[in-house]
């Protein structure tokens, strides 16, 4: 049977078409966040949800100083390509993929260009997950999240750190899929976390082939949990 649509997807959907037609044309600054949902009538939890599916699929993109803007480089043919679902098992098992492929390089060159102030950062992150993890029982989402995005800002390339902020949405949305199965137990937390410290103490090190392998080993196991959920999911 067919999964009823987020509300997330058809505000994001109806916003599309809006771009499309030349409402916001390429450039332009998009309402606020309470401006939408005032026109679609929800809160601003489902507006701030689209805006970061329209975000991952590069349609608009965020300015310093606020708002949300149409990319220049958006087009009509373009946008007739683009699938936004949140839900869509193909463009999680294909994120995945792309994390195989990116995490552990930016392991090996955090290791390399790290900063004393960015190590600190790190520390500090998963000082947040082993208590929240540990100690409190929660899975520590946002911590974990925020650990992988300073190891990809650690790398002081522009080029991963803009593809990092592209695909956000669908990036945590991958992240918090692979942590769902720890949730019941605390020895599946530990072994998160260890994977975690496994990897800062490579980057502390300055260790880069030992940052790579860790990374690897930690998506390994992320990636077995991943298969089951899409097995339970696609049944």
């Amino acid at each position: 049977m067919a999964k009823k649509e987020k509300v997330s997807q058809m505000i994001s959907r109806e916003l599309l078409k809006q771009i499309e037609i030349g409402k916001f044309p390429p450039g332009s600054k998009l309402p606020t966040e309470m401006e939408l949902a005032a026109q679609f009538g929800v809160s601003r939890v489902p507006i701030r949800e689209a805006l970061s599916m329209l975000r991952a699929a590069g349609v608009i993109s965020s300015r310093q100083g606020g708002g949300s803007y149409v990319e220049e480089s958006t087009n009509s043919s373009l946008l007739q390509r683009i699938r936004i679902e949140s839900d869509d098992v193909d463009s999680i098992k294909y994120l995945f993929e792309m994390r195989k492929i990116l995490e552990p390089e930016a392991a090996y060159l955090a290791a390399l260009r790290r900063t004393p102030e960015q190590l600190e950062q790190m520390k500090r992150i998963l000082k947040t997950m082993e208590n929240e993890s540990l100690e409190e029982g929660d899975i520590s989402t946002e911590a974990d999240i925020e650990f992988h995005r300073s190891i990809i800002l650690a790398t002081h390339n522009p080029v991963l750190i803009q593809t990092l902020e592209n695909l956000s949405s669908l990036y945590e949305k991958t992240l918090k899929i692979t942590l769902r199965p720890n949730v019941e137990l605390k020895q599946k937390r530990k072994a998160v976390y260890q994977e975690h410290y496994n990897i800062l103490q490579a980057i502390e090190a300055e260790e880069p082939d030992l940052a790579k392998i860790q990374c690897l080993i930690h998506l390994k196991n992320a990636e077995k949990k991943l298969s089951l959920f899409l097995r339970d999911y696609t049944i």
